[in-house]
């Protein structure tokens, strides 16, 4: 196996639809390791770098896709989020591409200020041996407690397998009469935020700026992996959510009620067309994103847990982010800060 930089790569060309196709195929990968999610970190002022995993026959067996901060200068970890790609069943394999890539990311690290090597790989706990050589990062990318909902089954059946509440919200917005339209029109941004950032200031969470919004938009919904929807009764707007699907996995990632009709219960309808639109798409999971499953009513996901657990769903504890810091570079930067204070 040998590990070769990925400049310039294209979803049009045949290498990167070897990528994408790897990507999507994994089930420890996710959209943040596709290429339009490149295009999006770029689009953010963050600078990428790609390395390929080759086997003997130069096929693509892996990789990663590497996001740092353009204006982070030296200290910064090269971030693998949703990756890296290998190929995890196989333990042997898995350990001799990830130390290619960690050897090779460390001879680029200079280029980029780099001292480490973030990774997030969509894997449950425990974490594998191969690991062992790393560290639990302090912070972590994706939501490291979650909900699956598989989607192989049926509507009918989803709605069985449903707590009751679920099954009656879901009826009860119907019969009330809330719709729920999908878009991709960007002109519809400004309204998804507008909802958002109303949700935010009541249930006291972040909103990212409305530019995120639109960079993310413009990247992946072109390419059929962002979706819009809102909830409407009459001429009002009730709520709004955002879906991501990349591969065979959906992801709930934004959502928010507006404080008008809160009992025409429309984040139950936005839910369920959410499910139903990744089912049309041919995913066969839904994640919730972020789920505190031991039922602790001060967790500050306590609230969005019981409204996500209605739905049915497996929790998932995914195994979280861990570090590998590369010696000579963080070296260099302890020298350098000892200099300064000096």
């Amino acid at each position: 196996m040998y590990v070769a930089l990925l400049s310039q790569l294209s979803s049009s060309s045949e290498l990167g639809q070897q990528w994408e196709a790897l990507v999507q195929a994994n089930p420890a990968g996710g959209v943040m390791q596709s290429l339009a999610w490149g295009q999006f970190k770029q689009r953010r002022g963050l600078q990428v770098v790609h390395f390929g995993l080759f086997d003997a026959t130069d096929h693509l067996i892996g990789g990663m896709l590497c996001t740092i901060p353009a204006q982070s200068g030296v200290g910064s970890n090269l971030i693998v989020a949703d990756g890296p790609i290998l190929p995890w069943h196989d333990q042997s394999i898995a350990r001799q591409g990830l130390r290619l890539l960690r050897e090779t990311a460390e001879k680029q690290a200079s280029t980029y200020g780099a001292v480490g090597l973030r990774i997030e790989p969509r894997l449950e706990r425990p974490a594998p041996n191969l690991l062992r050589d790393w560290r639990r990062a302090p912070v972590d990318i994706l939501a490291r407690e979650t909900l699956y909902l598989d989607l192989r089954p049926s509507a009918a059946q989803l709605l069985a397998a449903m707590k009751p509440k679920g099954r009656y919200n879901i009826r009860l917005a119907a019969r009330r009469g809330v719709s729920v339209r999908i878009s991709h029109d960007l002109a519809d941004i400004p309204l998804f935020y507008r909802l958002m950032d109303e949700a935010g200031e009541r249930d006291d969470f972040y909103v990212e700026p409305i530019d995120h919004f639109n960079d993310l938009l413009a990247t992946l919904a072109p390419l059929g992996h962002a979706h819009l929807l809102f909830a409407e009764y009459a001429d009002q707007i009730l709520g709004t959510l955002l879906l991501i699907s990349y591969g065979q996995r959906a992801v709930y990632q934004y959502g928010g009620i507006s404080n008008q009709l809160r009992e025409h219960m429309a984040g139950y309808a936005l839910q369920w067309a959410a499910i139903q639109q990744a089912q049309s798409l041919g995913c066969t999971s839904y994640d919730f994103y972020g789920f505190e499953p031991t039922g602790d009513p001060h967790h500050p996901f306590a609230g969005f847990s019981r409204f996500k657990r209605a739905f049915g769903g497996q929790a998932i504890a995914l195994i979280g982010a861990y570090d590998y810091y590369f010696t000579e570079q963080l070296a260099d930067v302890i020298i350098r800060a000892v200099r300064e204070l000096a």
